[in-house]
């Protein structure tokens, strides 16, 4: 078991299938607007972080970019309390939500991963093609935002989990990674919403006669 600072936050799953922070412990500790990764979403983004290990993938950057959550309880509407705990993303001893680690005493480091991850990604492309000419930070990044732009105007809320993705799921128009046609297949396999096995569906069950522990 993680060990527990303390902090909680309650999460509800939107219409959208992301999860979003509903209320929290400390307001000013963290930036909620982004959404707050699940344990499936979490497992995503590691195995695809897996892939720039090579490329210089720095743990303390991934580690320093999240608060981990672990699941307190159950609740109503679709919702779970959470409470923050020490953890290793790369590597969680249990199943965790992540906070994008973006405000307050931290500011920076979600969007100095962001910034990592871009990096690698496009050392990774520049790798495995043999482009005309490489593939540089500021037009992946024109592209990405343009992509980003498009998704604001049609009104769909941006979420910390479609924007990394956007990275690591990024190839140029015309290309793609046989290990990226993998896992958007095992993604469409796997459109569900969050799932539990039998033990922590019995621990997440609400004791009705007790609300007040909520």
């Amino acid at each position: 078991m993680a060990m527990d600072t303390g902090r909680w936050c309650i999460v509800r799953l939107g219409d959208d299938y992301n999860w979003w922070v509903h209320e929290a412990s400390d307001d000013t500790f963290c930036d909620t607007e982004l959404g707050i990764l699940d344990p499936k979403q979490i497992e995503r983004m590691v195995d695809l972080l897996d892939q720039l290990k090579q490329y210089g993938l720095d743990d303390e950057v991934v580690n320093g970019a999240f608060i981990p959550y672990a699941i307190d309880r159950e609740m109503p509407k679709e919702m779970f309390r959470l409470y923050e705990v020490k953890d290793n993303i790369l590597s969680p001893r249990e199943r965790v939500f992540c906070l994008p680690n973006s405000s307050g005493e931290q500011e920076g480091m979600f969007a100095e991963f962001i910034d990592h991850i871009m990096a690698l990604r496009i050392k990774l492309l520049n790798a495995s093609f043999d482009f005309k000419q490489p593939l540089n930070l500021e037009e992946v990044e024109d592209i990405l935002h343009a992509e980003q732009q498009e998704r604001y105007i049609a009104g769909i809320r941006p979420h910390a989990f479609d924007e990394i993705m956007s990275i690591l799921d990024y190839v140029p128009a015309g290309y793609s990674l046989d290990a990226d046609a993998e896992d958007e297949d095992e993604d469409k396999e796997d459109l569900d919403l969050l799932e539990f096995d039998d033990d922590e569906e019995e621990s997440l069950k609400i004791d009705g006669d007790n609300p007040g522990d909520w």
